[in-house]
Protein backbone atom coordinates (compact mmCIF):
# COMPACT_ATOMS: atom_id res chain seq x y z
CA UNK A 1 0.00 0.00 0.00
CA UNK A 2 2.59 2.09 1.12
CA UNK A 3 4.42 1.00 -2.61
CA UNK A 4 1.43 1.96 -4.62
CA UNK A 5 0.88 5.70 -2.56
CA UNK A 6 4.21 6.31 -3.33
CA UNK A 7 3.84 5.21 -6.99
CA UNK A 8 1.37 7.96 -7.53
CA UNK A 9 2.75 10.60 -5.45
CA UNK A 10 5.74 10.28 -8.35
CA UNK A 11 2.64 10.37 -10.85
CA UNK A 12 1.47 13.25 -9.73
CA UNK A 13 4.95 15.46 -9.50
CA UNK A 14 5.75 14.15 -12.69
CA UNK A 15 2.87 15.39 -14.23
CA UNK A 16 3.51 18.16 -12.66
CA UNK A 17 7.47 19.08 -13.41
CA UNK A 18 5.87 18.30 -17.40
CA UNK A 19 3.31 20.73 -16.91
CA UNK A 20 5.95 23.57 -15.70
CA UNK A 21 8.13 23.02 -18.42
CA UNK A 22 5.75 23.28 -21.27
CA UNK A 23 4.77 26.43 -19.17
CA UNK A 24 8.16 27.33 -19.67
CA UNK A 25 9.25 26.42 -23.07
CA UNK A 26 5.89 27.97 -24.36
CA UNK A 27 7.04 31.31 -22.87
CA UNK A 28 10.12 30.69 -23.87
CA UNK A 29 8.51 30.87 -27.56
CA UNK A 30 6.19 34.05 -26.72
CA UNK A 31 9.36 35.67 -25.28
CA UNK A 32 11.07 34.60 -28.34
CA UNK A 33 8.42 36.22 -30.88
CA UNK A 34 8.05 38.87 -29.06
CA UNK A 35 11.84 39.57 -29.06
CA UNK A 36 12.20 39.47 -32.71
CA UNK A 37 9.27 41.52 -33.84
CA UNK A 38 10.53 44.29 -31.23
CA UNK A 39 13.92 43.37 -33.37
CA UNK A 40 12.46 44.02 -36.67
CA UNK A 41 10.41 47.12 -35.25
CA UNK A 42 14.00 48.64 -34.64
CA UNK A 43 15.42 48.03 -38.08
CA UNK A 44 12.36 49.26 -39.46
CA UNK A 45 12.54 52.41 -37.38
CA UNK A 46 16.49 52.13 -38.07
CA UNK A 47 17.20 51.20 -41.93
CA UNK A 48 20.66 52.26 -41.24
CA UNK A 49 21.55 49.21 -38.94
CA UNK A 50 19.22 46.95 -41.23
CA UNK A 51 21.69 44.70 -42.87
CA UNK A 52 23.03 44.85 -46.31
CA UNK A 53 20.72 47.09 -47.50
CA UNK A 54 21.50 49.74 -45.65
CA UNK A 55 23.50 52.05 -47.04
CA UNK A 56 20.92 51.85 -50.45
CA UNK A 57 17.65 52.70 -47.84
CA UNK A 58 19.56 55.95 -46.65
CA UNK A 59 20.45 57.08 -50.00
CA UNK A 60 16.79 57.13 -51.07
CA UNK A 61 15.82 59.00 -47.70
CA UNK A 62 18.00 61.44 -48.70
CA UNK A 63 16.70 61.77 -52.20
CA UNK A 64 12.69 61.83 -50.80
CA UNK A 65 14.00 64.39 -47.55
CA UNK A 66 11.99 67.79 -47.78
CA UNK A 67 13.93 70.32 -49.48
CA UNK A 68 16.22 72.75 -47.49
CA UNK A 69 14.15 76.04 -46.54
CA UNK A 70 14.39 79.29 -48.66
CA UNK A 71 16.40 82.04 -46.73
CA UNK A 72 15.54 85.33 -48.47
CA UNK A 73 16.80 87.64 -45.88
CA UNK A 74 20.17 86.63 -44.26
CA UNK A 75 20.72 88.26 -41.35
CA UNK A 76 22.40 87.72 -38.13
CA UNK A 77 19.17 86.00 -36.93
CA UNK A 78 18.93 83.81 -39.85
CA UNK A 79 22.21 83.52 -40.76
CA UNK A 80 24.10 81.66 -43.95
CA UNK A 81 26.82 79.12 -43.32
CA UNK A 82 29.20 77.90 -45.93
CA UNK A 83 30.70 75.13 -45.51
CA UNK A 84 33.79 74.55 -47.69
CA UNK A 85 35.22 71.48 -48.58
CA UNK A 86 38.74 71.11 -49.30
CA UNK A 87 39.87 71.06 -53.30
CA UNK A 88 36.34 71.94 -54.59
CA UNK A 89 36.11 75.03 -55.87
CA UNK A 90 35.32 76.56 -52.48
CA UNK A 91 37.50 79.08 -52.89
CA UNK A 92 35.60 80.57 -55.73
CA UNK A 93 32.26 80.22 -53.58
CA UNK A 94 33.95 82.19 -50.27
CA UNK A 95 35.20 85.15 -52.72
CA UNK A 96 31.39 85.06 -54.19
CA UNK A 97 29.73 85.23 -51.18
CA UNK A 98 32.24 88.13 -50.28
CA UNK A 99 31.41 90.73 -52.91
CA UNK A 100 27.54 89.38 -52.36
CA UNK A 101 28.08 90.37 -48.22
CA UNK A 102 29.71 93.28 -49.38
CA UNK A 103 27.29 94.59 -51.80
CA UNK A 104 24.73 94.24 -49.58
CA UNK A 105 25.96 95.94 -46.63
CA UNK A 106 25.63 92.34 -44.65
CA UNK A 107 28.29 91.29 -42.09
CA UNK A 108 30.63 88.46 -42.97
CA UNK A 109 33.16 86.38 -41.32
CA UNK A 110 35.24 84.70 -43.79
CA UNK A 111 38.52 83.58 -43.19
CA UNK A 112 41.31 85.41 -45.34
CA UNK A 113 39.16 88.15 -45.85
CA UNK A 114 37.29 91.27 -43.52
CA UNK A 115 38.53 94.39 -41.57
CA UNK A 116 40.87 92.79 -39.71
CA UNK A 117 41.43 90.00 -41.86
CA UNK A 118 40.12 86.78 -40.32
CA UNK A 119 43.57 84.60 -40.33
CA UNK A 120 43.02 82.07 -43.44
CA UNK A 121 44.04 78.87 -41.19
CA UNK A 122 41.23 79.36 -38.78
CA UNK A 123 38.53 76.77 -38.64
CA UNK A 124 35.83 77.89 -35.93
CA UNK A 125 34.28 81.05 -35.57
CA UNK A 126 34.75 81.25 -31.72
CA UNK A 127 33.93 84.70 -30.10
CA UNK A 128 33.55 86.23 -33.58
CA UNK A 129 30.85 89.03 -33.85
CA UNK A 130 27.66 87.69 -34.90
CA UNK A 131 27.49 87.60 -38.43
CA UNK A 132 24.68 86.99 -41.42
CA UNK A 133 27.19 85.56 -43.95
CA UNK A 134 29.81 82.59 -42.41
CA UNK A 135 31.66 80.62 -44.46
CA UNK A 136 35.05 78.82 -44.70
CA UNK A 137 36.72 75.71 -43.53
CA UNK A 138 34.04 75.07 -40.83
CA UNK A 139 32.67 71.89 -40.09
CA UNK A 140 29.09 70.77 -39.61
CA UNK A 141 29.57 71.41 -35.95
CA UNK A 142 30.96 74.78 -35.77
CA UNK A 143 26.98 76.02 -36.07
CA UNK A 144 26.73 75.35 -32.52
CA UNK A 145 28.35 78.12 -31.84
CA UNK A 146 25.45 80.04 -33.57
CA UNK A 147 23.60 79.00 -29.75
CA UNK A 148 25.60 81.19 -28.14
CA UNK A 149 23.88 84.61 -29.71
CA UNK A 150 20.81 83.21 -28.80
CA UNK A 151 18.39 85.41 -27.02
CA UNK A 152 15.64 85.33 -24.42
CA UNK A 153 13.09 87.21 -25.14
CA UNK A 154 9.52 87.41 -22.83
CA UNK A 155 9.08 83.77 -22.99
CA UNK A 156 10.88 82.63 -25.43
CA UNK A 157 14.10 81.84 -26.89
CA UNK A 158 15.46 83.06 -30.50
CA UNK A 159 18.56 80.81 -31.46
CA UNK A 160 19.56 81.92 -34.65
CA UNK A 161 21.01 78.14 -34.94
CA UNK A 162 17.31 77.47 -35.78
CA UNK A 163 16.96 79.89 -38.75
CA UNK A 164 20.09 78.90 -39.86
CA UNK A 165 20.87 78.19 -43.46
CA UNK A 166 23.51 75.58 -45.28
CA UNK A 167 25.64 75.97 -48.43
CA UNK A 168 28.49 73.68 -49.42
CA UNK A 169 30.05 72.15 -52.65
CA UNK A 170 31.33 68.75 -53.90
CA UNK A 171 33.75 67.86 -56.45
CA UNK A 172 34.11 64.42 -58.01
CA UNK A 173 36.33 62.62 -55.74
CA UNK A 174 39.32 61.73 -57.72
CA UNK A 175 39.77 64.75 -59.52
CA UNK A 176 39.30 66.42 -55.77
CA UNK A 177 41.85 63.99 -54.63
CA UNK A 178 44.41 64.71 -57.77
CA UNK A 179 43.93 68.62 -56.41
CA UNK A 180 44.54 67.62 -52.86
CA UNK A 181 47.61 66.13 -53.80
CA UNK A 182 49.58 68.34 -56.01
CA UNK A 183 47.74 71.84 -54.43
CA UNK A 184 48.56 70.46 -50.53
CA UNK A 185 51.34 68.05 -50.71
CA UNK A 186 53.47 69.32 -53.45
CA UNK A 187 52.95 72.77 -53.63
CA UNK A 188 52.38 73.57 -49.85
CA UNK A 189 49.17 75.18 -50.33
CA UNK A 190 48.05 77.99 -50.63
CA UNK A 191 51.56 79.95 -49.21
CA UNK A 192 53.67 77.28 -51.35
CA UNK A 193 55.98 77.60 -48.79
CA UNK A 194 56.47 74.51 -46.81
CA UNK A 195 56.03 71.81 -49.51
CA UNK A 196 55.38 68.01 -47.89
CA UNK A 197 57.24 66.05 -50.25
CA UNK A 198 60.54 67.38 -52.05
CA UNK A 199 61.63 64.31 -53.91
CA UNK A 200 61.00 64.17 -57.51
CA UNK A 201 59.26 61.17 -58.21
CA UNK A 202 57.17 62.04 -56.37
CA UNK A 203 56.13 64.78 -58.39
CA UNK A 204 54.12 62.91 -61.06
CA UNK A 205 51.29 60.65 -58.93
CA UNK A 206 51.14 57.61 -61.60
CA UNK A 207 54.78 57.42 -60.39
CA UNK A 208 53.56 55.98 -57.46
CA UNK A 209 52.89 52.09 -56.81
CA UNK A 210 49.51 51.39 -55.04
CA UNK A 211 51.48 50.72 -51.78
CA UNK A 212 53.37 53.99 -51.94
CA UNK A 213 49.88 55.42 -52.96
CA UNK A 214 47.84 54.75 -50.25
CA UNK A 215 50.52 55.47 -47.63
CA UNK A 216 50.74 58.54 -49.20
CA UNK A 217 46.55 59.78 -48.89
CA UNK A 218 46.30 58.57 -45.09
CA UNK A 219 49.59 61.30 -44.59
CA UNK A 220 48.60 64.65 -43.25
CA UNK A 221 49.49 68.21 -45.17
CA UNK A 222 50.84 71.22 -43.77
CA UNK A 223 47.58 71.90 -42.24
CA UNK A 224 47.33 69.46 -40.08
CA UNK A 225 44.56 67.73 -41.92
CA UNK A 226 44.42 64.48 -44.80
CA UNK A 227 43.02 64.53 -48.40
CA UNK A 228 40.93 61.23 -48.15
CA UNK A 229 36.70 61.43 -47.28
CA UNK A 230 36.46 65.49 -47.16
CA UNK A 231 32.58 65.47 -47.16
CA UNK A 232 32.79 63.18 -43.95
CA UNK A 233 34.93 65.41 -42.67
CA UNK A 234 33.18 68.64 -43.58
CA UNK A 235 29.67 67.56 -42.53
CA UNK A 236 29.05 64.50 -40.87
CA UNK A 237 30.42 65.64 -37.52
CA UNK A 238 33.30 63.20 -36.99
CA UNK A 239 36.64 64.88 -36.38
CA UNK A 240 39.41 62.55 -35.65
CA UNK A 241 41.67 62.12 -38.93
CA UNK A 242 42.62 58.77 -37.87
CA UNK A 243 39.23 57.47 -38.16
CA UNK A 244 38.08 59.86 -41.61
CA UNK A 245 41.15 58.41 -42.83
CA UNK A 246 40.35 54.33 -41.94
CA UNK A 247 36.78 55.27 -43.96
CA UNK A 248 38.52 54.47 -46.90
CA UNK A 249 39.78 51.03 -45.47
CA UNK A 250 36.71 49.84 -44.39
CA UNK A 251 33.83 48.32 -46.71
CA UNK A 252 31.32 50.36 -48.41
CA UNK A 253 28.76 48.12 -46.84
CA UNK A 254 29.73 47.81 -43.63
CA UNK A 255 28.73 49.34 -40.33
CA UNK A 256 31.51 52.10 -40.17
CA UNK A 257 31.11 53.25 -43.75
CA UNK A 258 27.36 53.21 -43.38
CA UNK A 259 26.94 54.86 -40.16
CA UNK A 260 29.37 57.98 -41.51
CA UNK A 261 27.18 57.92 -44.54
CA UNK A 262 24.16 58.31 -42.75
CA UNK A 263 25.71 61.51 -40.56
CA UNK A 264 27.12 62.86 -43.95
CA UNK A 265 23.52 63.13 -45.33
CA UNK A 266 21.52 63.56 -42.89
CA UNK A 267 23.22 66.73 -42.21
CA UNK A 268 23.45 67.54 -46.09
CA UNK A 269 19.75 67.35 -47.01
CA UNK A 270 19.39 70.36 -45.10
CA UNK A 271 21.94 71.99 -47.52
CA UNK A 272 21.48 73.80 -50.90
CA UNK A 273 24.90 71.51 -52.79
CA UNK A 274 27.17 73.43 -55.30
CA UNK A 275 28.54 70.80 -57.56
CA UNK A 276 31.85 71.80 -59.17
CA UNK A 277 30.98 70.00 -62.47
CA UNK A 278 27.71 71.31 -62.86
CA UNK A 279 27.58 74.89 -63.17
CA UNK A 280 23.76 74.78 -62.63
CA UNK A 281 24.03 74.27 -58.94
CA UNK A 282 24.20 78.29 -59.26
CA UNK A 283 21.05 78.45 -59.93
CA UNK A 284 19.99 76.66 -56.70
CA UNK A 285 22.11 79.54 -55.03
CA UNK A 286 20.45 82.12 -56.77
CA UNK A 287 17.03 81.02 -55.92
CA UNK A 288 17.92 79.59 -52.32
CA UNK A 289 19.47 83.01 -51.31
CA UNK A 290 18.20 85.90 -53.33
CA UNK A 291 20.66 88.25 -51.91
CA UNK A 292 23.29 86.45 -53.88
CA UNK A 293 22.26 86.22 -56.58
CA UNK A 294 24.30 89.18 -58.20
CA UNK A 295 27.65 87.24 -57.32
CA UNK A 296 26.35 83.64 -58.52
CA UNK A 297 26.32 84.50 -62.38
CA UNK A 298 29.26 82.23 -62.72
CA UNK A 299 32.13 81.56 -60.27
CA UNK A 300 35.78 82.75 -61.12
CA UNK A 301 38.95 79.66 -60.43
CA UNK A 302 40.57 80.70 -57.52
CA UNK A 303 44.24 78.65 -56.07
CA UNK A 304 44.07 76.86 -59.27
CA UNK A 305 48.06 75.46 -58.12
CA UNK A 306 50.99 75.83 -60.09
CA UNK A 307 52.29 72.44 -59.77
CA UNK A 308 52.43 70.78 -63.34
CA UNK A 309 50.35 67.94 -63.16
CA UNK A 310 51.13 64.40 -65.24
CA UNK A 311 48.37 61.92 -66.77
CA UNK A 312 46.69 59.26 -64.76
CA UNK A 313 47.50 55.91 -65.68
CA UNK A 314 44.77 52.94 -64.85
CA UNK A 315 46.40 51.67 -62.35
CA UNK A 316 46.61 54.79 -60.59
CA UNK A 317 43.02 55.72 -61.20
CA UNK A 318 42.16 52.26 -59.48
CA UNK A 319 43.58 52.60 -56.42
CA UNK A 320 42.32 56.52 -56.28
CA UNK A 321 39.04 55.04 -56.62
CA UNK A 322 39.37 52.62 -53.81
CA UNK A 323 40.47 55.17 -51.96
CA UNK A 324 37.65 57.57 -53.02
CA UNK A 325 34.89 54.90 -52.87
CA UNK A 326 33.41 56.18 -49.44
CA UNK A 327 33.16 59.65 -50.43
CA UNK A 328 31.69 58.48 -54.19
CA UNK A 329 28.62 57.24 -52.59
CA UNK A 330 28.05 60.86 -50.58
CA UNK A 331 28.96 62.36 -54.30
CA UNK A 332 26.85 59.97 -56.72
CA UNK A 333 23.86 60.89 -54.18
CA UNK A 334 24.37 64.44 -54.27
CA UNK A 335 24.22 64.83 -57.94
CA UNK A 336 20.81 62.97 -58.13
CA UNK A 337 19.96 65.47 -55.27
CA UNK A 338 20.80 68.09 -57.67
CA UNK A 339 18.26 66.92 -60.14
CA UNK A 340 15.80 66.30 -57.78
CA UNK A 341 16.03 69.78 -56.64
CA UNK A 342 16.85 71.31 -60.25
CA UNK A 343 13.59 70.17 -61.40
CA UNK A 344 11.39 71.81 -58.09
CA UNK A 345 13.18 75.53 -59.22
CA UNK A 346 10.17 78.03 -60.56
CA UNK A 347 10.49 78.31 -64.04
CA UNK A 348 12.57 82.00 -63.74
CA UNK A 349 15.24 79.81 -62.16
CA UNK A 350 15.99 77.03 -64.80
CA UNK A 351 18.14 78.68 -67.27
Amino acid sequence: MVTDRRVRVHARLTSIVAVLICCALAGFVVLLGGLQSQTLSFFKLRPHLAGENSTSALLETFLAAPLPRRNTNLSVDAPLFFIHQRKAGGSSVRAAILDAAQQAGLPFFIPCYGDPVVHCDTYSIGRAPPAAIYGGHLPWAERKELSRRATFDGSIWHNPLNNASCLTMFREPIARLESCFYYRFLQGGHNRSEPRISDPRFKCLSNLTGSELRNMFHGRTVYGRGCLNEPFRMLSGLSDEGDLADLSTQPVDGPTVTAAVRLTLSHAATCVPIVLEDPRTLQLVRHWFPQLSGAFKTLRHMNAGSVKRCKLTDDTRAVLTELAAAESIVYDVVRQRVEVMLAALPEKHQR
